[in-house]
């Protein structure tokens, strides 16, 4: 396990993938022998099932159980600017579809990942933001019956929705107890110290590196320029705690899907656990 004075746990992005698909159980073997202690699941659309990770979910929660790694999920869903998926349905029913996963792994931590499925100007994504704000609360007091932190993710500013500091503390401050998601690969330098101010709300992390002052690479951790040690300084300055999901892969733009292998997890896991060794001894 992770030495106790690390304050995050580093975690994978399971390969649940169609063109790289990995058997849930052995996903969570890798990640036990490797020492990560968090492992994020893919919400679907109709809500998580056995189906899609290749195994029963009771035997999964026991495997989680016996290797102690945590279950974290990541809901995707592409919106449109009523805030509906291509089928039709709010982020709010998406979240209810997948909560029969959420409570058997169990899930510790949940969060929606809002990206626009269309163009859409600056007022129409604020007024997108605004409507979305009931939703929210919503997703907080499920997590609260449910027993688990709920949150959402920030965007790369070129998506504009949720892609700024600004309109994500407008979020937080709206709904009280929702967590935030920071993803070091969607933080341009300029945003870099509003979002390292959202710490205290932070839930999460999304780890991977990119190519500054470009981001959205995808990149293992030491293929691009993050400061690491920076930004676990400021985490260890702002008592982070809780997990660092690695999401790494690459986009097309950085030479394409599938560098998640298991030689770039483990170099990522360690690159990071001495990053954040170093952070801690400063």
């Amino acid at each position: 396990m992770q030495p106790e004075a690390t304050n995050i746990r580093i975690g994978i992005n399971g390969r649940f993938f169609p063109a790289n698909w990995r058997p849930v159980l052995d996903e969570i073997a890798f990640a036990q022998a490797h020492q990560f202690t968090a492992l994020q699941f893919q919400g679907k659309e109709e809500g998580l099932t056995d189906t899609h990770l290749g195994a029963d979910i009771a035997a999964i929660t026991d495997a989680l159980h016996q290797t102690e790694v945590v279950a974290v999920m990541e809901i995707v869903i592409r919106v449109d600017a009523c805030g509906q998926s291509a089928a039709k349905r709010t982020p709010l029913e998406i979240l209810q579809a997948n909560l029969p996963a959420i409570t058997m792994l169990p899930c510790q931590y949940v969060h929606w990942h809002l990206v626009p499925s269309e163009p859409m100007d600056k007022p129409t994504i604020r007024a997108l933001e605004e409507q979305l704000l009931p939703q929210f609360a919503a997703g907080v007091l499920l997590g609260a019956e449910y027993h688990f932190r709920f949150g959402f993710e920030h965007n790369e500013p070129d998506l504009l929705l949720f892609g700024t500091p600004e309109s994500c503390a407008r979020t937080l401050e709206a709904v009280p107890d929702l967590g935030f998601v920071w993803d070091f690969n969607h933080t341009i330098p300029d945003h870099l110290a509003a979002f390292q101010a959202l710490i205290p709300r932070m839930s999460m992390l999304h780890v991977s590196d990119t190519l500054l002052p470009d981001v959205n690479y995808h990149l293992p951790l030491g293929q691009g320029n993050l400061d690491l040690v920076a930004y676990c300084q400021a985490l260890k300055t702002h008592q982070f705690v809780g997990p660092a999901i690695l999401e790494i892969g690459g986009l097309p733009k950085s030479g394409g899907y599938g560098r998640d292998t298991d030689d770039a997890l483990i170099h990522s896991y360690h690159h990071l656990q001495r990053a954040n060794e170093v952070a801690h001894k400063q």
